[in-house]
């Protein structure tokens, strides 16, 4: 179990620019955090350096079958948070002079006085208030400023790949074939066929929300897994969070690598501090490596004929 701040300090012991004990200033905490989460987000794009795969369990919406596939906030898409007045024990913000025309229940909300839990989502909107789906936990002094999500029709953080999925119908599971591309799914002649389920879909990585395209059109609201890659979420500076074997060590010397011309300027940057950051991440991405799929061929294409002189009778084309 490590901190943000943990992995800031093994960043900067192995740049040898600080020592167990030092005090390292908020400005410069904020300042390692940011180039923290650049890595972590550089790191995202790589498959291989990915640990893990979420099951997203999501409903089908009748005769549509094109999906928006993501949940950003209203500040990093520039729109204005909101302010109220909360109550501890109350689950409703009141006061609002300007509700934004963005907020819809489902909607999850942070707000900067922290009074409510972490998940919290909107209810119901009104015309001056907000009802959230949890009580405040203690009533902050003056007004509270919330920082709201947009959910598109699958409120997950928007996956840089889908990796599988199916639909289940009484606790059977059938296949959905995520991995068409562009060019297969242009060449579907009627996109709106309607079927029981899709099997068919195409994951357009778009920003700030992916477009999943899908064939059949469903024509029930059943439920869907879909399997994304693990996003390495920005982190705040005490944020607590596990981390599976070997990335500890990895991210401290790949993150005193990325700081080095920071701390040290035109210095040269040490062999040994590349080194390692070059092993210990060569050991995460042989860990995260998947082995090659088996080629499956129908037996009558590879079975030799010579063997069978029943091909006399079919020409070969039993």
């Amino acid at each position: 179990m490590s901190t943000a701040l943990d992995l800031i300090k093994g960043a900067l012991i192995n740049s040898s620019a600080y020592q167990p004990g030092d005090n390292i200033s908020p400005n410069d905490q904020n300042r390692y955090l940011a180039v923290l989460n650049d890595l972590f987000d550089s790191w995202s794009t790589d498959k291989l350096h990915i640990f893990g795969t979420n099951e997203n369990i999501l409903q089908w919406s009748v005769n549509q079958n094109q999906y928006t596939v993501g949940n950003p906030t209203s500040s990093s898409l520039g729109l204005p948070d909101f302010t109220g007045t909360v109550s501890s024990g109350s689950a409703i913000v009141t006061g609002i002079t300007n509700v934004p025309s963005q907020l819809v229940a489902g909607a999850t909300i942070t707000d900067t006085a922290n009074v409510f839990p972490a998940g919290a989502t909107v209810s119901v909107v009104g015309t001056n208030s907000v009802t959230m789906s949890a009580n405040a936990t203690a009533t902050p002094n003056g007004t509270d400023s919330f920082v709201y999500t947009i959910p598109g029709n699958f409120a997950i953080a928007r996956p840089l790949r889908i990796t599988g999925g199916f639909t289940r119908i009484n606790q059977l599971d059938f296949w959905l074939d995520v991995y068409a591309s562009q060019a297969e799914y242009t060449q579907v002649l009627y996109k709106a066929q309607p079927g029981p389920w899709p099997t068919i879909g195409w994951y357009n990585p778009q920003f700030p929300y992916g477009i999943l395209n899908v064939y059949q059109t469903p024509s029930s609201a059943v439920e869907l897994h879909l399997f994304t890659d693990t996003i390495l979420a920005n982190l705040t500076v005490g944020q607590t969070f596990i981390l599976p074997q070997g990335y500890s060590r990895a991210i401290k010397w790949c993150l005193a690598e990325e700081l080095w011309p920071s701390l040290w300027g035109a210095a040269p940057l040490p062999a040994s501090i590349s080194k390692k950051a070059s092993q210990s991440l060569n050991m995460i991405k042989a860990l995260n490596a998947q082995p090659a799929q088996r080629a499956k061929y129908d037996r009558a294409l590879v079975r030799g004929n010579r063997a069978n002189a029943g091909w006399i009778m079919s020409g070969g084309y039993n």
